[in-house]
């Protein structure tokens, strides 16, 4: 590839758990800047302990709740004032819900609805300002198969996989209105994947045919498109296992 993630600086959401937690970590041992948003405060202060002890940077949290427009005003105005120079946003953060639509409370379905579609759509807008003033930015949403038409119903529930399609949507539609811009648009959509933690023997394990993915494939997919050259964009990522039962 053209470029790398040296040096950039990564928003990223949801990054105290799973998927985000990895991206962070491979991030800053790649020679990013990860700046952590989440819901929990400690969680997010493990993963930067965790990058510091591998010899990454310092990466700053910023509490953000994507169901809440104040927590995300509020995250933003740190971002804009200690990180103006953000290069990268990663809108991985939603909540996750199995289940029937009879089994979520009103709350529920206004979480996960808020989360995956306003909140990240409200995050954007707020820091697309200063993603424009770069020569060179990115925006990665993590959408899952969830999103796609195609995708089965297995896993999710529908509350989360109406969220899925509303957020994939907004991504299609980001791509209109930014074409022309420095700022490239990919959506990334995985499967059923296994947590496991990039500072573990885990992490390196060559997984056979018949075994399911994990966030590492959709971390590498991540990193490759965004160390691709700047006139070279990688709208959308599929992430499914060759052997495919079950879509998330």
């Amino acid at each position: 590839m053209g470029a790398s993630v040296q040096g950039r600086k990564i928003v990223i959401t949801g990054a105290s758990r799973g998927l985000g937690r990895a991206l962070a970590i491979v991030a800053a041992s790649q020679g990013a800047l990860p700046i952590l948003l989440g819901r929990s405060l400690d969680a997010l202060q493990e993963v930067s302990d965790t990058i510091s002890s591998n010899g990454g940077p310092r990466a700053d949290s910023f509490v953000c709740d994507l169901s809440s427009p104040r927590s995300i005003a509020s995250a933003v105005n740190k971002i804009a004032m200690m990180h103006p120079d953000i290069d990268v946003l990663v809108n991985n953060g939603a909540q996750f819900t199995t289940g029937s639509l009879e089994d979520h409370t009103d709350e529920q379905i206004m979480a996960v609805v808020n989360s995956a579609v306003a909140g990240t759509m409200i995050l954007t807008r707020e820091l697309l300002p200063l993603l424009k003033a770069r020569a060179r930015a990115d925006i990665h949403n993590v959408v899952s198969m969830s999103g796609l038409p195609y995708a089965r119903f297995v896993g999710a529930s529908l509350p989360f996989r109406a969220a899925k399609a509303a957020q994939d949507g907004f991504t299609q539609g980001l791509v209109e209105e930014l074409q022309g811009s420095s700022i490239r648009i990919t959506s990334i959509y995985p499967g059923i994947i296994e947590d496991v933690s990039p500072v573990t023997a885990d992490w390196q394990r060559q997984r056979g045919i018949d075994e399911g993915l994990t966030n590492k494939e959709v971390v590498d997919a991540i990193i490759y498109a965004l160390s691709a050259p700047a006139n070279v964009s990688l709208r959308q990522i599929v992430i499914e296992r060759t052997r495919s039962d079950f879509l998330l």
